[in-house]
């Protein structure tokens, strides 16, 4: 009896699960079809939930300590956001636009689920090198991701604004050390936990960054595209090989 009530709740959150990965893709699809003017009139919280059914994803496909891991660096990088907004010390001096209207503090709530997915992602890279360099090799990917999304953000979808200018894109250096140095503790975290991604957890990751590789390549942003293009793709060969290797153990 109780094996039956155990699979029928195992069905139920299955369910519910499947429900929400089909909403996120709508939502995924509905944003490439509307910056192809495909769809005129765009609800303002479809951005916002976007990134949080995302979000919510990874978590829920997590196991237990990782879905807290990251919850707890979500919150961690939107306290970054704050700062970076008022003191203009850690990325630069920038400002959010109202893309993502739910904001606490001039910073958007949905930044918490920005957090966890990138970091979610770059931890996907790394996840089996558990020696010394692995603190700065998440910084590193960091940095990566953020030469992808952040030219796609500002120009393509207006997210934030940047006070000051940069060569690449016009976003200033001091951002990308800011990145760097700021994952630092938060791969440190990770370091010590020895969690590892899951597949479905993975998957979503892989498919927001592709969300912006597409959003740039509408944008001609040819660069930061195609590199958010390469680094899906390196990630699903990374997947590949650590699949193969727990089939022949």
């Amino acid at each position: 009896m109780k094996s039956l009530i155990n699979i029928q709740k195992n069905n139920k959150v299955k369910i519910i699960e499947i429900s929400i990965f089909l909403f996120f893709l709508i939502l995924l699809f509905g944003g490439i079809f509307a910056e192809l003017e495909y769809i005129k009139e765009t609800p303002s919280w479809a951005p916002n939930l976007f990134m949080l059914v995302g979000s919510l994803l990874i978590l829920l496909y997590s196991n237990r300590k990782l879905s807290y891991l990251l919850l707890s660096i979500g919150l961690l990088g939107f306290i970054y956001e704050i700062l970076g907004v008022k003191i203009g010390i850690l990325f630069g001096s920038y400002n959010y636009s109202e893309v993502f209207n739910l904001k606490l503090f001039s910073v958007p709530i949905v930044m918490i689920s920005a957090w966890i997915i990138i970091v979610n992602f770059s931890l996907s890279f790394i996840e089996n090198i558990r020696n010394k360099p692995f603190i700065l090799y998440g910084p590193l990917i960091m940095v990566i991701i953020d030469l992808v999304i952040d030219p796609i953000a500002v120009i393509g979808l207006e997210i934030w604004i940047w006070d000051e200018k940069g060569p690449y894109y016009g976003i200033p250096n001091h951002n990308f050390l800011g990145w760097f140095f700021l994952s630092i503790p938060i791969f440190i975290l990770l370091s010590i936990s020895k969690q590892n991604t899951s597949l479905y957890s993975r998957i979503i990751s892989n498919l927001v960054i592709s969300f912006f590789s597409i959003i740039g390549l509408i944008n001609e942003l040819y660069f930061p595209a195609i590199l958010g293009i390469v680094l899906v793709i390196f990630n699903y060969l990374i997947l590949i090989k650590q699949r193969k290797i727990k089939r022949s153990k």
